[in-house]
């Protein structure tokens, strides 16, 4: 028998090790592919995020050779959005569209211009609708054009772009030549000021644009007032800008100084007047939106101004040349900033940030323009045209203003903003991450209020005081909560909660106070009568009873809480908040997050802390219970400490589910990006501002890759809760595994 035994034996055995290595290979790739899957899904969050912060570099440099007879007597240029086509301005006034590919002119308009007028300066401008186009003449005039472009494409998929030059306003604003001129044109008003031959600046502007045509007349558009505004300047000005307001002028002098004038009610008041510099300013940018300018001396600085109050304020300084500013560009479609200096060295620079993200040098020039999408500069020398192509797709980002405060174009001072889009195309992205950090941590510990002291005293109360019977029935009945869909407790919180909690606020303030003075007042009395009583503590009678007693309490906390509003507050909390200290109560707040989101944790502090409690050794409740302490003696100084690994670990549990929650607080606050610990204000997590942007955030574009950036630091917050957890638990559970 035993030989059969070991026969059978031999037999099996192979063919068992063959299970047990299989099962141990399965569970072993199993596990690899889990801890791959996670690294993977790491690796692609973070290769999202990075292209936030990567240096910037010239993807390439083109040359094309002009015809020299067009090339000749050329006083600027303009590229398309391609860069593939220049608008060439000569000075006679002929407006050339020339195709840098084919080496032909595409479209010819000339303007009629007056009898031995020239053109000597021009600029281009974003209309409403179209881009302007704008020349000086020798006369003292400007005029103005709609440039239309046109795309197509072959049947072989080339790209055709084609231009309408339209006339649209002619205005004569000196009896000088205009060197430098801004212009501020929309279907509403023309606004111009002007830096004249004879180094007076002059000012126009009027409420009706009669967009008169220029070939059918060639008298000025205006009846208005022009203004000298050269009487407070002691050195000759060297540039001037419209400020985004159109009556505020700004200029700038040999001598450093910087002007700002308000033209209103036919009054001109020189606002402010300060030296700048030691050394002579060269430039004024408008930056796109005129709410900003960045000022450029002759020592190669460049400035950035905001208008605060009627009063220019330094900002802060873009990185520096070391030779004088030659030539400087606002971008059109991003907050960057690009000048040149006499040594042809390149610097673009972010205007939000202040981080230079390019830097290159270029060949001499006689022309400079920066390329119309912001993806180039092109520089034209004799009848040679070099484009030097970029691509800055993230400018408005970096280490600093994302989590530093800014100071953002038209506001008071420096502040930690999240804003990623606004009603217009100049409008200055605020991605701040510090107020969405803030709000999560903000929602977490609320609900972890709410929730903590609920579960834990439940879980207590369960395990060392509940009758079996009992207990059988509310553990899985709590467990259950659990599995609520968020969205249902999201909705539920918006919609009903909300509203209902804004009338009884009072009320639900005093519930607590009344519930844990009853909670002390109660348990004398029960002791005196529970001898003539057949209730059991611990059963389920006891526990029906104290049902209507809590429903009793909350009662008669809406009671007194509306009896004290309406004799201390004046019939309404709310407003006494508001008028008193000034506290804005928002319907949607904390408040109702922490209740919402705190139901959301309790059944899983709960059923970790329950199992943690009643998994203490017995030996140890009955032993403190032999030497004469009570219940609650035993457990809060017994079964309490050594159940603080498992309960430490559910506590931890819960702040990682409240941290990462989405539908209830994106359904339950009013998702406003404020820094604010207020209870009665609401506020914007990570995960809400993940799920209210994603369907806006163009793939590539700074926000899709911010939000990337969000969940990286959602993971690094549930990553350091559950560290801390289990270095925690582990110390507790050395420290009472010996008991």
């Amino acid at each position: 028998m035993a030989q059969f035994k070991n026969n059978i034996r031999k037999k099996i055995e192979p063919f068992r090790k063959f299970k047990d290595n299989a099962a141990k290979s399965i569970f072993a790739f199993g596990g690899f592919f889990i801890i791959l899957s996670i690294f993977l899904i790491i690796f692609f969050i973070g290769k999202e995020a990075v292209p936030l912060f990567k240096s910037y570099q010239v993807d390439s440099n083109k040359n094309f050779l002009t015809d020299k007879e067009i090339s000749e007597n050329i006083i600027d240029f303009y590229p398309d959005e391609y860069n593939e086509n220049l608008l060439f301005v000569n000075k006679d006034g002929q407006l050339n569209f020339y195709n840098l590919n084919t080496g032909k002119i595409k479209y010819t308009y000339s303007p009629v211009l007056l009898e031995n007028e020239t053109i000597v300066s021009s600029n281009s401008f974003a209309g409403d609708l179209d881009r302007i186009l704008a020349l000086g003449t020798s006369s003292g005039r400007i005029l103005s054009f709609k440039l239309k472009f046109k795309l197509k494409y072959t049947s072989n998929l080339d790209r055709i772009v084609d231009l309408m030059i339209i006339p649209s306003t002619s205005i004569t604003l000196s009896e000088n030549a205009i060197i430098k001129f801004d212009l501020i044109e929309n279907e509403e008003s023309v606004t111009a000021v002007v830096l004249d031959s004879n180094k007076e600046i002059k000012f126009f502007h009027s409420e009706e644009n009669n967009e008169e045509i220029l070939s059918e007349s060639l008298e000025t558009s205006s009846v208005n007032k022009v203004y000298n505004l050269t009487t407070n300047l002691r050195n000759p000005p060297t540039d001037i800008g419209l400020y985004f307001h159109k009556n505020k002028v700004v200029a700038a002098s040999e001598g450093g100084e910087i002007f700002l004038w308000s033209i209103e009610n036919n009054q001109v008041v020189l606002l402010q007047q300060f030296k700048l510099s030691e050394n002579q300013i060269n430039k004024i940018t408008m930056l796109s939106g005129r709410n900003s300018m960045v000022i450029s001396d002759q020592n190669g600085s460049n400035f950035v101004f905001f208008l605060i109050n009627n009063n220019l304020l330094k900002i802060r300084e873009l990185p520096k040349h070391e030779h004088p500013i030659k030539n400087a560009f606002r971008g059109n479609l991003k907050k960057i900033f690009t000048s040149v200096d006499t040594k042809g060295n390149v610097k673009i620079s972010s205007t939000t940030s202040g981080k230079e993200l390019l830097n290159f040098k270029i060949k001499d020039y006689d022309l400079i323009n920066f390329a119309f999408k912001d993806i180039g500069l092109l520089s034209f020398q004799n009848n040679n045209i070099e484009i030097n192509e970029f691509d800055i797709e993230h400018p408005e980002t970096s280490l600093k203003s994302t989590f530093t405060k800014v100071w953002y174009e038209g506001f008071q001072q420096p502040e930690y903003v999240w804003q990623s889009a606004g009603g217009t195309d100049d409008f200055e992205p605020k991605l701040s991450l510090i107020p969405l950090i803030f709000g999560t941590l903000k929602g977490t510990f609320y609900a972890v209020i709410f929730a903590l002291p609920i579960a834990i005293l439940a879980a207590i109360c369960v395990s060392q005081f509940m009758a079996p019977r009992l207990k059988n029935i509310i553990k899985p009945v709590i467990e259950i909560m659990a599995a609520l869909p968020s969205v249902v407790l999201g909705f539920l919180a918006g919609l009903w909660l909300a509203p209902r909690l804004d009338s009884v606020l009072v009320g639900v303030i005093i519930f607590p106070i009344l519930l844990i003075l009853s909670s002390l007042a109660l348990p004398p009395i029960w002791e005196k009568i529970k001898e003539k009583t057949i209730i059991k503590t611990e059963g389920i009678q006891f526990f029906v009873i104290s049902i209507p007693i809590i429903i009793i309490i909350f009662y008669l906390g809406l009671v007194l809480g509306e009896f004290i509003e309406n004799t201390i507050f004046f019939g309404s909390f709310t407003d006494w908040l508001y008028q008193s200290a000034g506290v804005n109560y928002d319907q949607r707040n904390a408040l109702v997050i922490g209740i919402a989101m705190g139901f959301a944790v309790i059944p899983i502090i709960f059923t970790i802390s329950e199992d943690a409690l009643s998994n203490v050794p017995q030996h140890l409740v009955s032993g403190s219970l032999a030497l004469g302490a009570s219940k609650w003696q035993t457990a809060l100084k017994v079964v309490l400490p050594s159940a603080s690994p498992g309960i430490f670990s559910g506590v931890m549990i819960g702040i990682g589910r409240a941290i990462g929650e989405t539908m209830i607080v994106l359904m339950a606050t009013g998702n406003t990006a404020i820094m604010d610990w207020d209870i009665f204000n609401g506020f914007r997590t990570l995960a809400a501002n993940i799920a209210v942007e994603i369907p806006e955030a163009p793939v590539g574009g700074s926000l899709y890759r911010m939000l990337f950036l969000s969940s990286i630091i959602l993971f690094m917050f549930t990553f350091i809760i559950n560290s801390i957890a289990e270095t925690v638990r582990i110390k507790l559970r050395k420290k009472y595994k010996e008991l």
